[in-house]
């Protein structure tokens, strides 16, 4: 029967609501009460925390619950609980850290009885592998408070109790899962049942009512659908239903090829699905398979080995200087643009053993086939796996109860041990099978696999097995270093390659923790072996599964100032723990929570941290995608300290030479579990993405971090996991340029500083490939666009590949490439010359670095590298130039004639003021530059795809001028690929000169396809600029307009948030611009006629414009000081004169020096803070609700206008105090307020 009440987890938000419900007459509680007001309410650790309402009164509560894995007793806020209960109780039942759990406290109405035993029962069912709910009683106590829960369970005294003389004690009350929980009863399905099952069918998969007909459950049971021999189809009934009749299904069968699965995906993790008993006879059958040298990802992109040609020496010695050169060109274009390429693949021969019922080999008398035969049908009698064909739950009942169906699936087919589901390509999962899933791992496709289908395995040990957790001893080391796949020391022989240098450093480290835990006393690593088996409590009888190692995190401080964490204001209240190794066997990883909250309690943390370098030594974790991602800061902030300092650096171990990390600057991933319960956050529509812009990247974060919000509500009462339904078609080797970890420059010291690695966005946008991986989450695929078929909804790619879509983004803009009169008048499959390079991507500037170091390796007696443009991008890549090899005298600079207009866009790519002074120092560089000269055309070699001649037209003059070069870098404006374009006008979108149509929702002609970016024009002319944005808040936008955001967003059309661009300049100089997007574009002046400030100190630039209404418009700083980042002048661009401090004003009377040094003044500490859009937001309230007061008021205008600014400035007064009070610890900068002077 539906409840009338609602049961969820209470957040920060309720407080209020708590507060009311304490002081509610006719509401009664057990355990500790706490008194009004709960402002800490959150500061100490529940496991659960539970409110109920009723559906129509979400602001009424009428009761509140908190579930823990200790007792509400302080001392007991560990795992002495344990020894607590079995020395002073007569306990017999098998109690274990991760079976139990605590009832602490609750508070309910009277009149409202049942709710105890509702929260009890959710509590339950969120909370598989607890088995028993223990009420601590205190020593006085009223009976009314516990009268409805010693009902439910059965009462347990101290050894000590004595009614007569020691009565006052505290007491146990147990309640088992199995004598509360609801019993289900699972049967055969009988052909009766069909009506009932088709109606479930009707609510998640309506189209197998469509494909199989209305009577297909009982044809299949009556054997008119055909044989079903080795398939079962299995219906429950829930007992305590009222309204009878089945609430699920299930669709099992024998009939499972196991050799196929073997071939096809990596099953050795799972024992290749067969049983081989020790001891027993065995066969073996040889498979012959295809493997990745890594696991995880099977696309890695080989930079180095590009370097390496790999031709004949008798066909080079044929070839030219020139033609050698091209010839390797040729190669490192083809090859990095080839999907294959990525494919890190080996060839291997497995040896699967089996049982056999007896001695012998497979051979045998008969042919091929027959031997064939007979080696199928053995290696599938060995099969220890069953299929799971369909899976259906009413919604009337709880998704948890997938759990019940999953141990009745096993109970089903006893003598198996694995549950297979394969899951068809394109299928949208149903939220039943979705929550099924969960209890599954993903098994990984081989690189030559010939299936479709997604394939997810269970093992029955990890349903009915006990798991606990050992300190380590001398017997448990072997077993570690079985599960590192060390049973050996590497060889010193083998250190020249990568992985066995990796291997080597973990081999040392391993030893050294396990070293420092059996030697030293008082180490700082807790060492825990997980090991399973039904026997709790005692060691010998169980197997070692997994392990894990912790040890305090105090780094907590300084991985603050770099990613989105509260402050820390618990430091007193508990410790944290930072995992230094986990390793665990896949099968028991959906047991994450239970895992990591046990062996946090029994170290004595509260949060568990874990670091992971993007490039470098990491230490493994394998519980790391069930641990909460934690997303970088949005902003950068300037923090006022020296981030080189030891300090900000991890915490070094004594005897154990951990990896080191700057906290502050490294680029490296966090986790954190805050030991709550998991809950995964995502977007229920399956989205489609062409293309990977930065507006996508900001898009993809916002889809991943949703649930982060400035006041952390979500994240202190859950461990969230994204968990989104998107799938990204990008260019080969795209993304693995992007999260390329191994590239090596061979002209700079550092590479991050590199012009490969460097990023031009904000960071924003550069922290999506730098501290986190999108590929954990999202679905990158591989390809090239072929068709688009709105009507269907399927995007066809080159290979063939057909995606189903519901939503279609295109943000597939690109910078540069040919002007279109140049490639129409090339042949139909024209291919763009080897030596022609457009720097769109990293990947396209990793290529332009090897074809650059051929260049430079060559023995060309002359070279000439060419380059076309005049956004800032073409300095910077001079700069690259440059440093990389090249002289000034090798290079020719072409400028195209620059039409003097207004400018009526703030764009933050290119600087007209500038550009002069950069012509200049070109000169000096010895740079051949040319201006006012348009691309015209090029033409290629007769016998090869290679520029012979670049053709320019001078301005105002009708004669062509030819360059010969053996690179042509173009940054002509092309904001859409030609292919692409096309595609889309066959595909029926609108397009306007070389760019999509949209309206003002970015939605185009068709109402499932979006586009946003520079690649768009709106229907309308619009008022505002809506091109050159960020992309922060261009994903905002689009969220919104998607209905895909999680939490509320205040939406305006027009954009106010500033626009970042930073790049390298020659003669060491880097210029930072940062622009606000105009918000009103009719009738208002161009830049020229803004008012611009400058200052120039100690080798800074910097320039200030201001609009009509004095705020900020633009900021540009270049300078020769590299080690200091400038990101933090996003926090003041767009801000209004008088709230920097009346900037305009202390510049004019010369107070201002330099701009960079004065937004580095303490003042401005205030206005960078996490929640200083709030302050904002309040001044905004109290500012309207004063004029609307004093719209009323009569006298001089004079005096009016005298009273209200006073009024205003007191507001405005009061509120920055009220903020600072509020926040005054969480700044670096102390600032003086008021009391403290009295």
């Amino acid at each position: 029967m539906q409840s009338e009440f609602s049961i969820r987890t209470a957040c920060r938000l309720d407080v209020e609501l708590i507060e009311h419900l304490f002081a509610t007459n006719g509401a009664q509680h057990f355990g500790i009460k706490r008194e009004p007001p709960l402002t800490q309410l959150f500061q100490e650790y529940q496991t659960h925390r539970m409110v109920v309402h009723k559906e129509q009164e979400p602001k009424r509560l009428y009761a509140y619950c908190e579930f823990c894995v200790y007792p509400n007793i302080p001392v007991l806020s560990n795992d002495s609980w344990l020894s607590w209960l079995h020395c002073r109780f007569c306990i017999e039942l098998p109690l274990t850290l991760m079976n139990t759990i605590f009832f602490n406290f609750c508070i309910y109405q009277t009149d409202h009885p049942d709710i105890l035993r509702q929260v009890m029962l959710e509590t339950f069912y969120r909370e598989f592998k607890v088995k028993y709910m223990l009420i601590v009683r205190p020593p006085k106590y009223d009976a009314k408070d516990y009268e409805l829960i010693e009902q439910t369970g059965k009462v347990y005294y101290p050894q000590a109790y004595n009614i007569f003389s020691n009565r006052h004690l505290p007491t146990i009350i147990v309640v088992q899962r199995d004598a509360f929980v609801p019993s289900i009863l699972f049967r055969k399905a009988l052909p009766e049942d069909n009506d009932d099952v088709i109606d479930i069918i009707d609510n998640e998969e309506p189209e197998m009512r469509v494909q199989h007909g209305d009577y297909f459950i009982a044809e299949l049971l009556l054997g008119v659908a055909g044989n079903i021999d080795k398939e079962k189809i299995v219906v429950t009934e829930e007992t305590s239903s009222t309204t009878g009749g089945t609430t699920g299904m299930m669709w099992l069968s024998e009939d499972v090829n196991i050799e196929l699965l073997v071939k096809n995906y990596d099953l050795e993790l799972m024992g290749n699905l067969v049983s081989c008993t020790p001891g027993a006879d065995h066969a073996t059958v040889r498979i012959h398979v295809m493997c990745t040298k890594e696991q995880r990802h099977f696309y890695r992109l080989h930079s180095d080995a590009i370097c390496i040609v790999r031709l004949s020496c008798k066909s080079l010695g044929a070839l030219t200087k020139r033609e050698r050169l091209y010839s390797q060109f040729k190669y490192i274009t083809d090859e990095m643009n080839n999907t294959s390429h990525y494919l890190d693949q080996v060839s291997k021969t497995m040896e699967v053993k089996f049982d056999v019922p007896h001695r012998g080999t497979l051979g045998g008398s008969g042919g091929g086939s027959a031997r064939s035969s007979r080696r199928r049908h053995t290696i599938n009698n060995a099969g220890k796996a069953f299929l799971l064909k369909n899976f259906i739950l009413s919604p009337s009942l709880r998704l948890e109860y997938v759990y019940f169906y999953l141990c009745a699936m096993f109970s089903a087919y006893p003598e198996h041990d694995y549950c297979v589901v394969p899951m068809p390509a394109g299928t949208k999962y149903s939220s039943s099978v979705l929550a099924l899933l969960k209890f599954f791992n993903r098994v990984p496709r081989r690189p030559s696999c010939a299936l479709t289908e997604e394939v997810f395995v269970a093992h029955r040990s990890s349903l009915y097995t006990e798991l606990n957790l050992y300190p380590l001893e001398m017997d448990d080391v072997h077993y570690v270093k079985e599960f590192l796949h060390m049973a050996e020391e590497p060889k010193e022989e083998e250190e020249e390659a990568p992985s066995n240098v990796k291997d080597k450093q973990i081999y040392r480290i391993v030893n050294e923790i396990i070293a420092d835990v059996m030697n030293n006393q008082r180490s700082e690593f807790s060492f825990w072996i997980i090991r399973c088996g039904k026997s709790a409590g005692e060691r010998e009888k169980t197997t070692t599964v997994g392990f894990i190692v912790l040890r305090p995190f105090t780094n907590y401080a300084t991985v603050y100032k770099q990613f989105m964490l509260p402050f820390d204001e618990n430091y007193l209240t508990f410790e944290r723990g930072e995992i230094v190794l986990l390793c665990l066997h896949p099968y028991f990883q959906m047991w994450s929570d239970e895992l990591l909250r046990t062996a946090a309690i029994r170290a004595g943390y509260r949060e568990l941290y874990y670091m992971q370098l993007s490039a470098g030594l990491t230490l493994p974790n394998d519980l790391v995608g069930k641990m909460m991602p934690v997303e970088p800061r949005r902003y950068k902030r300037n923090w006022f300290v020296d981030m080189n300092s030891e300090s900000f650096f991890r915490r070094a171990s004594t005897g154990v030479n951990l990896p080191r990390i700057n906290c502050v600057k490294d680029y490296f991933y966090l986790y954190c579990h805050n030991l709550c319960p998991s809950k995964y956050i995502g977007n229920p529509t399956s989205l489609v993405i062409l293309g990977c812009s930065n507006i996508c990247k900001a898009f993809l974060r916002l889809m991943l971090f949703g649930w982060n919000t400035p006041d952390f509500k979500n994240t202190s009462v859950n461990n969230c996991l994204p968990s989104v339904s998107i799938t990204v078609i990008v260019e080969p080797g795209r993304m693995e340029a992007e999260y390329d970890q191994d590239f090596h420059c061979a002209y700079c010291s550092d590479v991050r500083t590199c012009f490969v690695r460097s990023a031009t966005c904000a960071p924003f946008v550069y922290d999506t490939t730098r501290r986190m991986d999108l590929r954990n989450w999202i679905h990158f695929v591989p390809g090239r666009l072929k068709h688009i078929d709105c009507a269907k909804k399927i995007v066809v790619l080159k290979s063939n590949c057909k995606i189903h879509y519901e939503k279609l983004l295109l943000f597939c803009e690109t910078s540069y490439g040919l002007p279109e009169s140049c490639i129409e008048s090339k042949p139909a499959r024209f291919k763009l010359p080897y030596n022609y390079v457009e720097l769109n991507n990293r990947l396209d500037r990793t290529m332009l670095y090897q074809k650059l170091h051929k260049l430079n390796q060559s023995d060309l007696s002359e070279k000439r590298v060419l380059i076309y443009g005049d956004k800032l991008a073409v300095y910077e890549c001079i700069d690259f130039l440059l440093k990389h090899g090249l002289q000034g005298s090798q290079i020719i600079y072409i400028q195209p004639h620059r039409v003097a207009k207004p400018e009526t866009l703030n764009n933050p790519t290119e600087d007209s003021n500038l550009d002069r002074i950069l012509l200049n120092m070109l000169k000096d560089l010895g740079i051949s530059t040319h201006v006012s000269m348009n691309f015209v055309d090029f033409t290629v070699h007769q016998t090869a795809n290679f520029i012979d001649l670049v053709h320019f037209k001078k301005f105002n003059s009708a004669q062509l001028q030819a360059y010969r070069c053996d690179l042509f870098i173009n940054f002509g404006e092309r904001l859409l690929n030609y292919a692409e374009e096309r595609v889309f006008e066959s595909s029926g979108i609108l397009l306007d000169k070389g760019k999509i149509l949209v309206n003002d929702s970015y939605c185009t002609n068709d109402p499932n396809i979006y586009a946003a970016g520079k690649h768009v024009n709106m229907f309308d002319n619009c008022s505002y600029q809506y091109i050159y944005t960020s992309e922060y808040e261009t994903a905002e936008k689009l969220i919104y307009i998607l209905h895909l955001s999680t939490e509320q967003i205040k939406f305006e059309q027009k954009y106010k948030r500033p626009c970042l661009y930073q790049a390298m300049l020659p003669m060491g100089y880097m210029i930072t611009k940062i622009t606000t997007p105009k918000r009103y574009l009719m009738n208002r002046l161009p830049n020229e006629y803004s008012r611009s400030m400058t200052t120039y100190h100690e080798g800074d630039f910097c320039r200030i414009r201001l609009s009509s209404t004095l705020n900020v418009q633009e900021i540009v700083c270049v300078t020769r000081k590299l080690d200091r980042q400038l990101y933090f002048l996003e926090f003041f661009c767009g801000k209004h004169d008088s709230l920097l401090n009346n900037l305009s004003s202390r510049w004019n009377m010369g107070r201002i020096k330099c701009f960079v040094h004065f937004f580095q003044l303490p003042w401005t500490e205030y206005i960078m803070h996490d929640r200083f859009h709030e302050l904002q937001t309040k001044n905004h309230a109290s500012l309207v609700s004063l004029l609307i007061e004093t719209q009323n008021l009569s006298g001089r205008i004079s005096d009016l206008d005298a009273r209200v600014n006073k009024a205003c400035r007191e507001a405005l007064h009061a509120n920055l105090l009220k903020f600072l009070r509020t926040h005054r610890k969480e700044f670096v900068n102390e600032f003086a307020l008021p009391e403290d002077f009295s």
